[in-house]
């Protein structure tokens, strides 16, 4: 008897579901750096993109010495300039402090604030990190989700996306066509990119994830699918 075959993502030349779309960023930048040319593909076929950012990333600037105040309005221009050039409709930033612990009670109060929210947009897709990322915050924000999911009447389609640690693919998503739109986003991200060079990491990962798309496929982000689309949507 055959052993069972290991799991194979499903490649994809377009984005695994399709409608308003929602991506829930920890930080100001990961939306560009996760789902940033996937994004573009939906905003390129006429989906609306929301985008919600958790934390101000005030503790995003390593060398020490800025102004907190300051900093958390630089990071904000920098997503909104990162949004448009990405075609994210519209913004909402909540202002949470990054790196910080986090409780259960916390948690529980700003579950319901997104349960508010989804409310509100009514998305068709949603990303969020997954689960497996190392990085406190992302980690937080992918529990968030998921626990809003599971409060939330609605039948979003939902995704965890990678920034830093590599997940288990369930699609991979082929950007070649919005991957240079991704870069630019970015590069609008000028505070971090003094102390990292992002472009250069994010490039290498998506030309990795590329092996699992067709010959001929250069870029790929990939997503662990939480919830389906539903037969028939989009």
């Amino acid at each position: 008897m055959p052993l069972p075959a290991p799991k194979l993502a499903r490649p994809l030349t377009a984005p695994p579901a399709s409608g308003t779309v929602l991506v829930v960023a920890p930080h100001p930048d990961d939306e560009a750096i996760g789902p940033g040319a996937t994004l573009a593909l939906h905003a390129r076929a006429g989906d609306t993109v929301h985008a919600l950012f958790v934390t101000s990333g005030v503790h995003g600037e390593v060398a020490g010495g800025a102004d907190p105040e300051a900093y958390v309005a630089t990071r904000r221009r920098e997503a909104e300039a990162a949004a448009e050039v990405l075609g994210i409709s519209s913004t909402v930033f909540w202002g949470y402090p990054d790196s910080m612990v986090v409780t259960e009670g916390d948690l529980a109060a700003v579950v319901e604030r997104l349960v508010a929210l989804l409310e509100e947009l009514r998305p068709d897709v949603i990303y969020a990190p997954h689960k497996g990322e190392a990085h406190s915050d992302h980690h937080y924000v992918a529990l968030l989700v998921e626990r809003a999911l599971a409060s939330w009447p609605g039948t979003a389609a939902a995704y965890g996306y990678e920034v830093w640690s590599p997940l288990d693919a369930d699609v991979a998503v082929d950007v070649g066509a919005t991957y240079s739109v991704k870069l630019d986003a970015i590069r609008r991200y000028e505070s971090q990119l003094l102390h990292n060079d992002i472009c250069r990491a994010v490039d290498g990962l998506n030309r990795y994830r590329a092996v699992l798309l067709p010959p001929g496929g250069l870029w790929a982000e990939v997503f662990e699918e939480w919830r389906p689309p539903r037969v028939g949507a989009g």
